[in-house]
This record gives structure tokens, sequence and C-alpha cells, in this order.
């Protein structure tokens, strides 16, 4: 028997801990909700006669809500994100909380804030809003900071977005949490594309625990055919997981392909005929944001510091034409102080 009664989200969450077979006792069961509830109590309920039931309280116990709908106040932390977990928007109050700068919205997912060793159960709360059920509750989260903290949230689904309020919780201990496990040897194909395996680790540093889908998730947002395979010692990460290497080099030699200049912040201040004509529209004066796919803007500037800090790198890319079709290509990328030349050659 769950309390709050009317929180679905919570009795979900339980009932589905409750199929764990490390969670058969009320002690275990609460020693697990207090990984992302750090409030709540399990209590067995042994009475004469009846089949034993256990209470398990959300907040520590049954209270009256003395405060209302506190997260109905206009100046609190506000997110809200994809109904995939993307977070797709927030004011200045929860970006400052999480330690998020604006330029990373839609390239941040909640995952990347939850605590060590509470992933499985934040990825059930975020499949219970998903499914409708709406969740008031304190949960642990992991800012920037690295430090874990304790918030109060109200959580629900609006159409095709989920929205969060948060509030920081007071007089609630975040007591220990498992440590997060070591991040594994990576191996990356094709070994030449240094700008992928940037990509790769920039991703895997973000997740306070490592998992092979979660990192797939997040390199599709701009390498779409991604794959990670979790081997004995090692991970595989691949770019394309059917396609063989390319090792011929130099290929970006050739004078007839289309060449790109642009500078640090993505502004095109160069394109040749080919350029115009791979893309099927007119570059100069645009950013490279506006032409990729819609979701993968906020990775060209992650991309770009990659590409600064490697040089030069080879890879391989996909965008859209002026007609919505996808062009694929193979890049190669040369970076001059704050000037960027890419050379693209069609991929069959």
């Amino acid at each position: 028997m769950t309390i709050p009664i009317g929180d679905s989200a919570f009795a979900q969450i339980a009932e589905r801990l409750l199929e764990d077979r490390d969670t058969k006792s009320a002690a275990a069961l609460q020693a697990r909700l207090r990984s992302v509830f750090p409030r709540a109590v399990v209590r067995a309920r042994e009475l004469a006669g009846e089949a034993p039931a256990w209470y398990v309280y959300r907040d520590g116990g049954w209270h009256a809500d003395l405060d209302g709908p506190w997260w109905q106040e206009p100046e609190l932390p506000r997110l809200s994100t994809t109904l995939d977990g993307w977070i797709a928007d927030g004011n200045a109050t929860a970006l400052g909380l999480l330690g998020m700068p604006p330029t990373e919205l839609g390239a941040r997912h909640l995952t990347d804030f939850v605590a060590p060793g509470t992933l499985d159960d934040s990825l059930a709360i975020l499949d219970a809003v998903q499914g409708g059920g709406e969740l008031t509750a304190t949960l642990r989260m992991r800012p920037s900071s690295g430090y874990v903290i304790a918030i109060d949230t109200h959580i629900w689904r609006e159409e095709d977005r989920i929205h969060a309020v948060l509030r920081l919780a007071h007089e609630v201990e975040v007591g220990p949490l498992p440590t997060a496990p070591e991040p594994p040897l990576l191996r990356c194909r094709p070994e030449t594309d240094v700008a992928f395996r940037g990509y790769v680790e920039r991703s895997l540093s973000r997740m306070p625990e490592p998992n092979a889908d979660g990192l797939a998730m997040r390199l599709r947002r701009l390498y779409p055919r991604a794959d990670v395979t979790v081997a004995e010692d090692h991970w595989l990460v691949t770019r394309e997981p059917d396609d063989a290497d390319d090792t011929a080099s130099g290929w970006w030699t050739d004078a007839s392909l289309a060449r790109v200049r642009y500078d640090a912040q993505a502004l095109i201040i160069d394109a040749n005929d080919a350029a115009r004509q791979l893309l099927g529209r007119e570059l100069v004066g645009h950013h490279w944001q506006e032409l990729v796919i819609p979701g993968s803007t906020e990775q060209v500037a992650a991309m770009l510091q990659i590409l600064a800090e490697a040089g030069r790198a080879e890879s391989r890319f996909r965008m859209p034409r002026a007609d919505g079709s996808l062009v694929e290509f193979d890049s190669f990328t040369e970076v001059d102080g704050e000037t960027y030349l890419t050379t693209m050659r069609p991929h069959a």
C-alpha cells in the first residue's frame, strides 16, 4: 500500500522494485527506494487474522500537505524535456541548479544528472511519467558540480513534453550512495575518425552511470547508425556497423570536391559551387546550425570544440538538402586558428 495513495507513478516504481529478487524484505525495499526517494519508509503491517502487508511511504509517513501545491509558485526552477528525456527548455534558475549552460539545451539528457547507482530507478520514473503518471516527490540528483543533492520535484506529462518544477529539499540527508563504476575501455571504429572518438568520449564523460544503451542513444543524435557492443574487456563503438573502414588517404586533395570555410561560431564565410550543389542551397552567411538535422543543432558547438582540439579530422555526417532529402558525405576538416575548412565527398 503506497502512500500518498494518489501517486500512481510512485506506486508503479515500488511495484517494479518488488519484482527484483533483492527486494523481498521491507528493509531491502526501503533501502532501494531511498537511493532515489531519500524520505521513503517501508513498514510491515502484521495484524492478527490478516494477510501480511507493507505500507510504503514516499515521504516518511502519512501527513497532510501543509504547504499545498508548492509547484505553482511562478519563480521556482522549471524544466521541460522531450518524451524520451532530452532537456528542451528551462528557466535560468533550473539551469543554474543543474549547472547547465543554456547552450546545452537539447544536448543534455535527464539521466546526465542522476545520482550514481540510481539509473534504473530514474528510468522507471521517466517511464511512469511517459505513461501519463504525475509524480510529486523528493529525489536525489547530481548536478554538473558532481555533488549529490536532494530536491523536491513535481513532474507531469503534457502532450509531447514532460514538465518538472524543482526546489531544494531541506532537512534531508543525502546519505551514502554506491560508487560510480569505472568507465569502460573504449575501442572506436573507424580508428581514424578522431572526431567520432572525441564525441564518444565527451558523451561518456557526462554519464554518471555508464551503460551501452545510454551511450548509443546519445551518439545517435549526431551519428544515427552508431552502435555500442559490450565485449569482455572493452566496449566496441562503431560509427557505421555494416560499413568497412575506408583507409584510403588524401581523397580530400581532389580540387573538384565541395569545400566550406567557416568560423568558430559555425558561420559559413565561403563555399564553392560544388558545396552549394551538394547541399542544394546557398551557404555563405548561414550557420551550420541552420542546416543540420533538427534535434542536432546543439551538437554543432560540441563538434567544433572537438575539431579545434584535434586540429584536423576525417569523419562522416548526414545533412538535409534544401528539398528535404538527406545527403551523406565523408568530411575532412582542418582548423587554422578560428577558421575551419571542411572538404566533403558524397558517400555512395
